[in-house]
């Protein structure tokens, strides 16, 4: 995400200048304009978000963030003044780089900046749809409510998250134990058993060969194919920073049938949410589709979101330009076309977002119950080759002497 400068008029005639996170600027130029500016100007700006200043120095986590989120939602629905429930945020966190952050931001809403543009140089790189949906809270006048929505939000996303996340990591770690099991075997097992072979004349099975030669080539590389795959690592971090190789990637993980149910899903769901807690808060509905796109990792989807909120602008309605576009799974889409004819359209997201979520709660755990049975079966297979390739030589030899 780049920092962008702006001079526009408003829909009033007057002229604003501000900032605008945003990837390009031709989406930042996209996000303004939904927001019915009349651009004078647009500039990538020098200035960065606020960071931590060394690597080492605490951020905020998604926990803290939901925490000062419901905190500040809590105090303004109070009819507590902003300036004074940040100071009091700040002051009772027994966190310092809490404290330094919330105090960073204070002084810049005390300076006579809206609490989005505090947020924007003062934060710790929010996703742009809490920036917006705090504008829109802003702007209405109901700070408060969007703020204590976006905690439920932030705490919902995390949730979720953290089960998909345990889900794949199980299946993950037996995968990973199974093969560590079968390389020591063949690292140091094997050659220790096989070198009574030495000395014998006897000519060893095809299975004890294949498994020798297996076990010979780990050895005698084992530094280079270690190196090959740290190599490896950092050349397909490297490639996936360049948007088209990541988005041709991600093409070919999304036509894979486990992992591409789950990535697309996902979301889909994250999609559901995220537009009907913009449009909920009154976010226009260009700049919520936009966020909405950006709050997407799946770039093929992201990608089709951002081109059907062109095909918006143009005057489509939201179903279609979606459906044009074949960017979201039919189920989200219909309950969307629902909530869209209906006026609901917050609501009808949000039961699909739950649906889905659902759905991938399930899907996962079916996933696991069977690929765990399906892991022990291969270790299993994988050592009892192993076992037999060291035996069979030895059965061959008894029965020799006898």
């Amino acid at each position: 995400m780049s920092i962008f400068e702006y001079k526009a008029i408003d829909a009033n005639g007057k002229k604003n200048t501000g900032f605008i996170e945003s990837d390009t600027e031709k989406s930042a130029r996209q996000q303004l304009q939904s927001q019915q500016l009349t651009l004078l100007e647009v500039s990538k700006s020098q200035r960065k978000l606020g960071r931590a200043n060394t690597w080492f120095e605490a951020k905020l986590s998604v926990a803290d963030t939901a925490i000062i989120t419901r905190q500040l939602a809590s105090l303004l629905q109070a009819a507590i003044p902003i300036d004074e429930a940040l100071k009091t945020i700040g002051y009772n966190s027994g966190k310092k780089h809490i404290r330094k952050t919330v105090g960073q931001i204070r002084s810049s809403v005390v300076e006579g900046k809206s609490l989005a543009e505090s947020l924007t140089f003062n934060a710790k790189e929010l996703p742009s749809y809490f920036i917006s949906s705090i504008e829109a809270g802003e702007r209405t006048g109901e700070l408060g409510q969007v703020l204590d929505k976006l905690a439920n939000e932030i705490q919902n996303q995390e949730k979720f998250k953290k089960k998909i996340s345990a889900a794949l990591i199980y299946p993950m770690m037996i995968s990973m134990v199974a093969i560590t099991v079968v390389v020591l075997l063949l690292i140091f097992v094997v050659p220790q058993i096989v070198s009574v072979f030495d000395d014998s004349d006897q000519a060893l099975p095809p299975l004890t060969i294949a498994v020798i030669s297996a076990s010979d080539f780990l050895v005698d590389n084992i530094e280079l194919i270690v190196s090959l795959l740290i190599a490896s690592y950092i050349a397909a971090k490297l490639a996936l920073r360049h948007e088209n190789i990541k988005n041709a990637w991600q093409q070919f993980l999304g036509k894979i049938p486990v992992v591409g149910y789950l990535l697309i899903n996902a979301n889909a769901a994250r999609f559901s949410r995220t537009f009907a807690l913009l449009h909920e808060s009154g976010t226009p509905v260009l700049l919520a589709l936009t966020n909405a796109a950006n709050s997407l990792s799946y770039s093929p989807m992201k990608q089709a979101v951002l081109i059907a909120t062109e095909k918006v602008r143009e005057g489509s309605t939201i179903f279609k330009a979606l459906q044009t576009q074949n960017a979201l799974p039919s189920i989200t889409l219909y309950m969307l076309a629902s909530g869209e004819a209906s006026g609901q359209l917050s609501e009808m997201l949000n039961k699909s977002a739950e649906n889905q979520e659902a759905d991938l709660d399930n899907y996962t755990t079916k996933i696991i119950s069977l690929f765990e049975p399906l892991m022990i079966l291969l270790m299993g297979g994988i050592v009892l080759l192993i076992v037999l390739a060291i035996l069979l030589p030895i059965f061959e030899l008894n029965q020799i002497d006898l």
